[in-house]
């Protein structure tokens, strides 16, 4: 996990064919401390080989934060090819597990090959 520390940055990881999902967090947010180690345990199971995982501080990145559009926290905001494709806002792990699971699965199915003889 990596935390974005600039506007290009936060581009760059954005713009990409790769899903990305970036913790939208704050220092002084009980809930954003509460939640932030599950979420880098996350990143370290198997979803986290074909998703990127990422933070940043709403404090130290206005610009991205306003962008986004984020007006609570913890946000986790989803994005592939520059595009937002899926927000979880709030600390509910199960909520952030099942959108990491779903988007890992769509993932499986647009990149594994063709199954049971068909072409």
């Amino acid at each position: 996990m990596q935390v974005i520390s600039s506007y290009d940055q936060f581009k760059q990881v954005t713009g990409g064919d790769k899903v990305v999902v970036i913790d939208f967090w704050a220092t002084w947010c009980g809930p954003c401390k509460m939640i932030g180690p599950i979420f880098e345990k996350i990143s370290e199971t198997p979803a986290g080989e074909k998703i990127g995982f990422y933070k940043v501080d709403v404090d130290e990145q206005s610009q991205i934060s306003s962008e986004v559009g984020i007006r609570a926290m913890p946000s986790f905001v989803f994005f592939k090819n520059g595009e937002k494709v899926e927000t979880v806002v709030g600390a509910d792990p199960s909520k952030l597990q099942v959108c990491i699971q779903s988007t890992r699965a769509w993932l499986w199915e647009k990149t594994a090959p063709h199954r049971y003889g068909q072409d």
